[in-house]
């Protein structure tokens, strides 16, 4: 759950910085998906990394924001393929954003001799695509890894609780099983 909110928080701030980026217009969307332009022509946009004609401001702007893709999914995901998997539902989720942003304006799309050819380029697009936010998705996931290590309190070498009747237990119990004592305060 945590790998399928990140992707969809950081395809979500994703899009709204690549609208922003380009400077695109709103698509002409029928109700109500008008209300989430940016965020289906955003995808859509996205979804064009690999298409678009390479010059190198555009170039920066695509990789810069897939690596702020990266950076917004590293913290929810624990470093190794914890991250991988999440860039795999950026993908997908992403693949989904902007195969609704198609539908919505080729309406024809499904009707169409080659969509099942063409869902699945705009799938395994998106999945390649996705790869692209990992070289900081990893790092970001490994620091975040480190701060909550050393936030963590040192595991204790001895566990032993002794009761004022003499018990002694080999735990921290909240009473004391011979003679019902409460032995530690139930606000810790």
């Amino acid at each position: 759950m945590r790998n399928f909110l990140s992707g969809l928080v950081a395809i979500i701030i994703g899009s709204f910085a690549i609208v922003l980026l380009l400077g695109l217009e709103q698509p002409p969307y029928p109700e109500p998906f008008n209300l989430i332009w940016f965020l289906l022509a955003g995808s859509s946009a996205l979804q064009s990394t690999l298409f678009n004609p390479l010059t190198a401001v555009l170039v920066t702007q695509y990789i810069a924001i897939w690596f702020l893709i990266g950076v917004i999914i590293g913290p929810f995901s624990k470093a190794g393929w914890n991250t991988v998997r999440s860039a795999l539902w950026v993908g997908l989720i992403h693949a989904i954003f902007a195969l609704g942003s198609l539908l919505l304006l080729d309406s024809a799309f499904w009707g169409s001799a080659s969509r099942n050819f063409d869902l699945l380029s705009q799938f395994v697009t998106s999945l390649i695509l996705s790869v692209l936010a990992l070289p900081t998705a990893i790092p970001t996931a490994m620091l975040f890894d480190r701060i909550g290590q050393q936030s963590e309190l040192p595991i204790p070498t001895k566990i032993e609780t002794v009761c004022e009747c003499g018990a002694v237990f080999k735990s921290n119990p909240l009473l004391c099983s011979e003679c019902g004592r409460a032995l530690k305060s139930s606000e810790n």
